[in-house]
């Protein structure tokens, strides 16, 4: 039974709204009730994912040929966690595609409504796993380059790739398929979240370190060492963390000795005791008193 807690996490997009009334009036309205049943089943699949991971979930926003699971839990759990929530939106699309098999077989649904079912099926899982933010897609690559790369490097080339891939797909779409204004319209609105995130990628940067010193980091199993100077800002050596990593900071200092500081004294320094603009050496002598 569906909670009224899980009903009210569900949102609607005003552009979705908007195509609903030129569906009304243009007589495509059917076509727009199969899109959003496929998108709402797609949904689903990732909400009930991140239930059963017991994620705190803020929203789900439904909006053309695809929505959006907003969470803070992104980057702070384990990999494979975050790859089943992202996955278990297209692998719906097996359940619909299955769907509309049994509905061919037994009759259940016209022919007209099974051919547009096919066809969309196909459509939104093609569009959702195109790597592009805030797709599914673009999800698995940005958590697959945050795996291999520093999290800001990882953030600025995925973010890269999101645009250049949108524009692509938009030019191929305008090439091979006949002018439509809800291609226009979504196109739109995939660059304008793609700016959004753009601009925001220094506060998601930071959302990230403030995740690392709150969440616990029992599921990192790796440890790796970063070798800097004693000069290095402390901004500068968290741009060299990685997602499931934990960080051990090596500082040489001008007489050639050593010293270590774990990545959790470098967040405590920089959170709790507001040293935004410390450098490795003051770490390493307040860490020493």
């Amino acid at each position: 039974m569906i909670s009224l807690k899980a009903v009210n996490h569900f949102h609607i997009h005003p552009m979705f709204w908007f195509l609903i009334g030129v569906g009304v009036l243009t007589g495509s309205l059917i076509q727009l009730l199969i899109i959003f049943s496929i998108v709402l089943f797609h949904e689903l699949g990732h909400y009930g994912m991140a239930r059963y991971f017991n994620w705190r979930i803020r929203s789900v926003m439904i909006w053309p040929f695809g929505g959006v699971l907003e969470t803070d839990e992104y980057h702070t759990r384990p990999i494979k966690e975050e790859v089943l929530v992202i996955l278990a939106g297209p692998f719906q699309h097996i359940w619909i595609w299955l769907f509309i098999l049994f509905a061919e077989s037994t009759e259940l649904l016209s022919t007209g409504v099974i051919e547009l079912l096919t066809l969309y099926n196909l459509l939104i899982f093609c569009f959702n796993i195109l790597p592009i933010w805030p797709l599914d897609g673009g999800k698995l690559v940005f958590l697959f380059l945050s795996v291999y790369l520093p999290f800001v490097k990882a953030q600025a080339t995925f973010l890269t790739l999101s645009i250049v891939s949108l524009f692509v797909a938009f030019g191929a779409a305008l090439m091979f398929f006949p002018f439509s204004m809800s291609t226009i319209l979504l196109a739109c609105f995939l660059m304008w979240e793609n700016r959004i995130e753009w601009k925001q990628k220094r506060y998601a940067f930071l959302r990230y370190l403030m995740k690392r010193q709150q969440e616990s980091q029992e599921h990192v199993k790796k440890i790796r060492a970063i070798h800097v100077g004693e000069d290095m800002p402390i901004m500068d050596i968290f741009r060299q963390f990685k997602r499931g990593t934990h960080h051990q900071i090596c500082v040489t200092l001008h007489n050639q000795k050593r010293a270590l500081i774990d990545e959790g004294e470098c967040l405590y320094y920089f959170f709790t005791l507001k040293q935004t603009r410390a450098k490795a050496k003051e770490m390493v002598e307040w860490f020493a008193t």
